[in-house]
Parts: structure tokens; sequence; C-alpha cells
């Protein structure tokens, strides 16, 4: 018998993903923590110390832009002023609580910031992966410790490299503060990520940089007007992230090693979204289609208040509209890889469908109409609704209706 055949499968598992690592990663300076991924002795199923070391070696893995001057927060807490006038009169939206405060972050900063989000949604997943093994290691009745090593590595390396990505292409972004909601509210601006768009797409910055924070802070204006909203998307989320939980506690034998047994089986698994495309069930897509509507609907009304603000306050909006969405709609195949890597191939899909629907209801019925998206969660449209805004509107106008026939009685 030769070595090859004395190996087990999750030692040839683990050859296998270190190969498409070394492949993938061999002229980056990041290396080094990929293959410690493999190496970690944490208990955990994510070495999350881990991960924040490969985040932050992705994510100043290109020439970083210039630092934020000493006046830069300050122009951005001017814009944050404006355009909190600006979206309360245009969005007829009534915060219930502040807006902000507005930070300019570096990516290193903006990683530091959302860590605690990336665990609180993707713990019960690796907890879950724990368990199978776990099973497992009962059912064969020895431990499988290269079969801990190899998930361990592969989450830890996903998830970092997820984070680090992200923290390279995120321009702005309202924080909801899901694991502790009395911290959310903030507003983050990655200003080498701004720096590095004005300047690929030839933009005004006075304009733009008024522009995105236009768009976060109508994300804060739809929350702060509607607290009952952040504590809706967390239950969502946590009952996606509990739906892979459950599914994989009832895979059992369906996580074998013989299926991992070879380099190609592990890209094709990494490049289809690694350890987290196995899991997909009816229940846990129900659950994403509403967490897509309703992401579409947030996004989209944004988009709406952004852009009506645009048009009539800011002179390059035309321009810079374009330039923009052509940049969004034009993402990378590392930007691809990562949603599939995530499970949420949804982002471009959010604004394209959201926009369509805020922009068909709002141009039919009245922004006013719009928003009685915001009122209750009854009222949010559902994945179908979404997509065909007619169905929505009608839904909304027999509700209506009703109202008005129960206080005429």
């Amino acid at each position: 018998m030769d070595e090859e055949e004395k190996e087990n499968p999750w030692d040839r598992s683990l050859r296998g993903v270190n190969e498409f690592i070394e492949g993938f990663a061999r002229k980056l300076p990041l290396y080094r923590s990929l293959r410690s991924a493999f190496r970690g002795k944490t208990e955990g199923m994510v070495d999350w110390e881990q991960a924040r070391e490969i985040a932050i070696m992705v994510a100043q893995s290109e020439s970083p832009a210039a630092e934020a001057g000493a006046g830069v927060q300050d122009d951005f807490e001017d814009m944050l002023a404006r355009s909190e006038e600006l979206v309360r009169e245009y969005s007829h939206l009534d915060p219930q609580e502040p807006v902000g405060p507005l930070l300019v972050f570096d990516r290193p900063d903006w990683i530091e910031a959302n860590l605690s989000s990336f665990q609180l949604i993707f713990e019960p997943l690796a907890e879950s992966y724990g368990k199978t093994l776990k099973r497992l290691e009962e059912q064969r009745k020895r431990p499988l410790r290269s079969g801990r090593r190899f998930t361990r590595g592969l989450l830890t390396v996903q998830l970092g490299m997820v984070i680090g990505y992200l923290a390279r292409s995120v321009l702005g972004q309202f924080d909801l503060g899901l694991p502790r909601p009395e911290d959310g509210g903030k507003l983050y601006i990655v200003y080498p990520n701004l720096l590095k768009a004005e300047g690929k797409l030839r933009l005004v910055p006075e304009d733009f940089r008024l522009w995105i924070t236009l768009h976060e802070v109508t994300h804060a204006f739809e929350f702060a007007a509607n607290p009952w909203i952040r504590q809706y998307l967390r239950a969502l989320m946590e009952k996606y992230f509990n739906s892979v939980s459950l599914r994989l506690e009832e895979m059992g034998m369906r996580l074998r090693p013989q299926e991992l047994r070879d380099s190609r089986k592990l890209n094709e698994i990494i490049n289809q979204g690694g350890l987290m495309s196995i899991v997909h069930s009816p229940e846990q897509r129900e659950i994403l289609s509403q967490i897509q509507a309703f992401m579409s609907l947030v996004e989209g009304y944004s988009n709406l208040i952004m852009d009506i603000v645009g048009k009539e306050i800011i002179p390059s909006f035309a321009e810079m509209s374009v330039a923009f969405r052509h940049r969004r709609d034009s993402k990378s195949g590392a930007e691809r890889f990562v949603e599939r890597m995530l499970g949420f191939d949804l982002k471009l899909q959010q604004y394209q469908v959201g926009e369509l629907f805020c922009k068909e209801v709002e141009e039919k019925k009245g922004l006013d109409f719009l928003n009685l998206a915001w009122k209750r969660e009854e009222n949010l449209p559902n994945g179908e609704e979404i997509r065909h805004a007619f169905q929505w509107i009608e839904r909304m106008e027999e509700s209506e209706r009703e109202k008005v026939l129960r206080h005429r009685i």
C-alpha cells in the first residue's frame, strides 16, 4: 500500500485545501496566516483572531489610498447635519431617536467595528459544524482530529477573506448594532475606498461624498423612525442561521470525508460557497427570501431618496449616477466569489429589485403611500411583491379601505 492510500480522507482533504490556498495566495503576504488557520489549536470551530488577521491582510493587500486628514472628519460631520435636514424634508420620515454619530474609518477600523457582528451571525453555524463532527466521532468511535482541523481552517479562512474583501469595497455603512442594539445607529465612511472610487470613476469629491452620506443617513432614518424594524431584522437573521444549525445537526453522515478527498472537489465546494453551500434547505430558502425582500426595500428606498435629493441639489448628479451604477453592476470575480462564500448573493439584486419597486410605488401612489411599508411588519412586501409592486399596492389599498370602514363603524 503506497503512502497516499495510507493517508485518510480527512488528511487528503486538508492537503488538497492547502494546495488550493497555495495556488490562490502564493503572491500575497497573507499566505502564512492562511496556512496557520489550518494549523491552529483553538477550541472553537472558528479562530476569530486568525480570521481578523486574515481579514486585515486581505484588506491591505492592495495599495492603500491616503489616510483621512485632520479636517475630513469635520467635513463629514457637516455633511451629516446637512443630510439629516434633506432626508427629513424629502422622505417625510420622523426619527424617534438620534441619528449618528458618523465615523470616518480606514479598512482595519471597519473590520474591528464589524467583527462582533460577524461573530454573532456565523458562530451558530460554526458551532453546528462542531456538533456534526462530534456525532461523526461518536458513530466512528474515534476522534476526527484532522476533520476538525480541516473544518476549522476552512471556516476561518472563508470568514477572514470575506471580511477582508468587504473592507476593500464598502464605501459607507449604517451599523445596526446587531450584537448590542444599544450601540447601533452609527454611520461609517471607509475613506480609502471612497478615494479609490472617486479617482477611478473621476467623480467630483464634494458631490460624491454628500451623495454617499445621504444614502447612509436615509438608512439611519428608516430604522430611527421605525425602531421595531431593527429587532425584526435581527430576529430574521437569527432564525436564518438557526435553521442552518438545525439542518447541520440533522445532516449526520452527510458531511462525509470521502466527499472531500481531492483538491478538485474542494475547489468546487469553495467556488460554490464553501462548506456553507452544503446546508441549504427549503426552510432556509424561505427565510432567505424574507431577508432578501426586506433588504431590497431598505436599499431601494435609500437609493430613491438619495436620487430624488441628488437631482435637485448635486450639480454633477447625472454623470455621477451613471458612473457609480456602472461600478456597482460590474463586479469583479473576487467580489462574486465572496458573495458565493457568504451564501448571500443578493446585493446587486437588492439594488435592482428594490429600486424598481420603490420607484414604481412612488410614481403611482406617492412617497407617503410607500412609507406605509415601514409602519408594521405585516405591511412589508414579501418576496413576490417586491418583484411585482402592483401586488403590494393592491394589498395596501385594500388594507387602507378596511381601516376606513372600521373607523366608520
